[in-house]
């Protein structure tokens, strides 16, 4: 039986950051599709598909119940790099900059360059080293000792001993001391399931800062004192946004579709809503609390501080095994509004200190 020291399950932003920075022995385990086709598919949960993205579903045993709130399942190796605008706040990572310039290109962010604008002045788009055409940093083509397949449970064998069972052609056993956990949060809530982590009638818990968008013939609109944060895309951003492009256009074409005055608008609030939802393993379902659901809530994509039963999902964990960590969204308890990759790299450099030990 092999045993592994740590085992990373995902391959999005949280998931590159830790496998840059692990000294120890790991693996990664990335889904893919052709091992999650033989579940339902979940179409309520496949809400951002865009042209020129890679294509991808929801597939789960268990269906989500939405009426109030939305929620995503971006079940492709890489996960949300795949779409995202890749900016984040370097005045939150300002220890961890130097190490991370050698990975990532930064660069700020404007309307002549990225076709994004704000007024915050530490906003940069992540790029991809080396690319002369502004490539948005994807993870997919960044991690080391990758697995493909498609983590169901795990269960604690013994103290410092996890089992993972994952889907491949045939069902494999894979052993290891440290789990990270770096999934979205429906896949996520699967796993935790199946583990019988999260039981029948269980509650589940997420919160979001309050993000709205508008369109305007104007390059910035008014932030009022409930605004923290307003991130706006010229016509060249707001196409690069809506069809999934992760490159600029030539820059003829991109100085051209800037002469066209219209702007979109991304409006974080300091004001925090919150959705609930209770777990019915009989019927299979995820059933959303709608009267303890914010409307609207999911829009920014940005959700985070998971709670079981107003329990703290680490906390949670950490009853389960020590040797659980988590460092995707949902793992996040205090994150500020706007983009989420800061949060991310500063939680994952957060767990490597434990795990680098």
């Amino acid at each position: 039986m092999k045993i592994s020291q740590n085992i990373i399950v995902g391959s999005g932003f949280s998931a590159f950051i830790l496998n840059k920075i692990l000294k120890k022995n790991y693996l990664v385990i990335t889904t893919d599709s052709k091992y999650t086709k033989s579940l339902p598919e979940r179409k309520n949960l496949t809400t951002h598909l865009k042209f020129f993205s890679k294509k991808f579903n929801s597939y789960g045993i268990y269906r989500y119940i939405l009426k109030k709130s939305l929620l995503h399942d971006t079940l492709l190796h890489g996960g949300n790099t795949n779409l995202w605008g890749g900016i984040c706040n370097i005045s939150k990572i300002k220890k961890y900059f130097n190490f991370l310039r050698k990975i990532i290109f930064f660069k700020r962010i404007s309307f002549n360059d990225t076709g994004s604008y704000s007024s915050n002045k530490y906003l940069f788009q992540m790029q991809k080293i080396g690319s002369n055409n502004g490539n948005i940093f994807n993870s997919s083509k960044n991690f080391k000792n990758l697995i493909k397949g498609h983590l169901v449970s795990f269960n604690i064998v013994q103290k410092n001993l996890i089992c993972l069972k994952v889907k491949k052609k045939k069902t494999k056993n894979y052993f290891c001391k440290n789990l990270i956990l770096a999934v979205n949060t429906t896949q996520l809530i699967d796993i935790l399931i199946n583990s019988n982590i999260i039981k029948d009638k269980d509650q589940i818990f997420l919160r979001e800062h309050k993000f709205k968008t508008k369109i305007s013939l104007l390059p910035s609109i008014s932030k009022n004192r409930n605004v923290s944060l307003i991130l706006s895309y010229s016509l060249p951003g707001i196409v690069k946004h809506a069809f999934g492009t992760q490159k600029n256009f030539n820059k003829f074409m991109f100085r051209f579709l800037n002469f066209f005055p219209i702007f979109y608008h991304q409006i974080f609030y300091k004001k925090k809503i919150v959705a609930r939802y209770i777990v019915e393993k009989k019927n299979l379902h995820i059933k959303e609390i709608f009267d303890k659901t914010d409307n609207k809530f999911g829009r920014s994509i940005h959700y985070f501080n998971m709670k079981i039963n107003n329990i703290n999902l680490g906390k949670k964990l950490k009853q389960t095994s020590k040797n659980i960590f988590g460092i995707s969204s949902p793992f996040i308890t205090n994150k500020t509004p706007g983009p989420i990759s800061n949060d991310l790299i500063e939680k994952a450099f957060e767990v490597s200190k434990k795990l680098n030990k």
